[in-house]
């Protein structure tokens, strides 16, 4: 009953500070990707997810995640469109990652302590806001959610005595192989699993007497994901920025090599100071070896590679936590360029590692050293998410603190320029989306919102300019062309009166 309540209340220190935004309205990608889907509207669809339709369709928004797809489908089921419910469902997930978390650390180190404080603080660090908070980026807490499930699996499969059974063999193997699938099928992120497991492995080999049965498992899980990617690479459906046009945001090759060590920079950084945040944060790409940040990037690189390798016998947990951090980067590195460099979402898979070697650092002290500082670490970090989620209250607060942040986002500017035509201020919007084209020439949705407003307010000789602008950076996007189509044939009408009335 003891350990019961210890669990409890720690469960309730976790979801507490998450509690006071469930309310909040559907803002950023929750708007098209929940909101505004026609695609979630009609439930037969969800038949074609189940089944996998959605895998080659370039049409269906994660489309190539159907996992995602099916939560949300049973969501708008259960709660309509009302944005409490679904952010209930990003919470539970959220607990039950922090909860395998520390059950996966409970039994690779046999150590309560340790696994409840890895636990805390994963639950709690900051910088999860956006992937928690918002359920239009729930691919991040799903795909981890799987992935931890499926380690669990691997765990039960090779780390016990003998299976009674071959058929109880293949059972717990295939049950491994599924959840990675379904992790696979949430986020693309998911390719590491392979690594992590082989991470596991090396830190912890007692915890393996089935060694023979663990690589072979970790072989299967490679194989699997390969196969994936592969899928991945021949369907019609874009693989994030290597596969269409640059949209003046993503880094292109080779600078997405010279900036992966700045990106791993920044990653560290973000992990030990969590503020602040942002959902279109800035990354100035590394051109050149010539820039400092490369060599920088690979110092710390070098350190923590080093720091892991030094620590793999004596401290496993310290070995283990620097190497899932390096693990789960791997996947957000840019290596594969991504459309936007960095999101703050990137990190949720990566957390765990950094939760991981800081309750170690916190397991080295005094108990009563332990009890303040842990308590204290705690309540910054539910102070900083507090204020983090408070931001996402409006439009309004999460926009300008977005282009405060970042002036150069063109997606904040573009968003506040919405915000303003809602209002009915079109000056104010007209200047937001004229600074997000100066900010990304490439802002194909800019154009096309300004656009639309330059034709709202009669100016069609503008509108056209301004749409033709973003079909000629998107010649396949309907939306351009189904409003630069309507600005012609008003335009049509207006000449044709013109002439009748002479």
């Amino acid at each position: 009953m003891k350990r019961l309540f210890q669990w409890v209340l720690l469960g309730v220190v976790m979801v507490v500070p998450w509690l006071h935004g469930l309310s909040y309205p559907f803002l950023y990608d929750d708007i098209g990707m929940i909101a505004e889907n026609p695609f979630l509207e009609d439930g037969a669809n969800a038949g074609r997810v189940l089944s996998g339709g959605t895998l080659a369709d370039p049409d269906v928004l994660n489309g190539r995640r159907p996992a995602v797809l099916a939560s949300y489908f049973l969501d708008r089921a259960l709660c309509g469109l009302r944005p409490a419910g679904w952010r209930a469902t990003n919470l539970v997930l959220h607990l039950a990652n922090a909860l395998l978390l520390a059950g996966l650390v409970g039994r690779l180190a046999g150590r309560r302590e340790l696994a409840g404080l890895t636990a805390v603080l994963f639950a709690l660090h900051p910088v999860l806001v956006e992937a928690v908070h918002a359920p239009g980026f729930r691919a991040d807490v799903l795909c981890l959610f799987w992935s931890l499930v499926a380690l669990h699996a691997w765990l039960r499969a090779a780390g016990t005595t003998e299976c009674r059974t071959r058929a109880m063999a293949a059972l717990r193997g295939a049950a491994v192989l599924a959840a990675l699938a379904l992790a696979l099928l949430s986020k693309e992120t998911a390719l590491a699993w392979p690594l992590a497991a082989g991470l596991l492995l090396a830190a912890y080999p007692g915890a393996f007497p089935r060694r023979r049965a663990a690589w072979g498992l970790a072989g299967a899980a490679a194989a699997l994901a390969a196969g994936f990617f592969v899928l991945w690479a021949a369907l019609p459906t874009a693989l994030q920025a290597a596969s269409g046009g640059w949209n003046g945001e993503s880094l292109r090759v080779p600078e997405n090599l010279w900036s992966l060590p700045a990106l791993w920079t920044r990653t560290l950084r973000y992990l030990l100071v969590p503020w602040p945040l942002n959902v279109t944060p800035h990354f100035d790409a590394v051109a050149s070896p010539a820039d400092g940040r490369f060599w920088m990037g690979l110092f710390w690189m070098a350190a923590c590679g080093i720091a892991a390798w030094k620590a793999r016998r004596r401290l496993p947990t310290v070995a283990l936590g620097l190497g899932w951090i390096a693990v789960w980067f791997l996947p957000v590195s840019n290596l594969w360029p991504l459309y936007h460099p960095v999101a703050d979402r990137y990190l949720y898979p990566i957390v765990p590692g950094f939760a991981l070697l800081a309750a170690w650092l916190f397991e080295q002290q005094t108990p009563g050293t332990r009890r303040v500082g842990t308590a204290a670490v705690a309540l910054l970090y539910a102070a900083l998410l507090v204020c983090r989620i408070g931001q996402w209250r409006t439009p309004e607060t999460l926009w300008t603190a977005a282009y405060f942040q970042n002036p150069h986002s063109a997606t904040a500017a573009t968003w506040l320029g919405l915000t303003a035509e809602e209002h009915g201020d079109t000056d104010a919007a007209a200047a937001f989306y004229k600074a997000a084209t100066e900010a990304n020439p490439r802002a194909v949705h800019a154009w096309i919102d300004w656009g639309v407003l330059e034709g709202r307010r009669g100016n069609l000789d503008e509108s056209e300019r301004l749409l033709r602008t973003a079909l000629g950076l998107s010649p396949d996007n309907p939306a351009a062309a189904a409003n630069l189509s309507h600005c012609l044939a008003l335009r049509g009408l207006r000449e044709g009166g013109a002439a009748g009335g002479d």
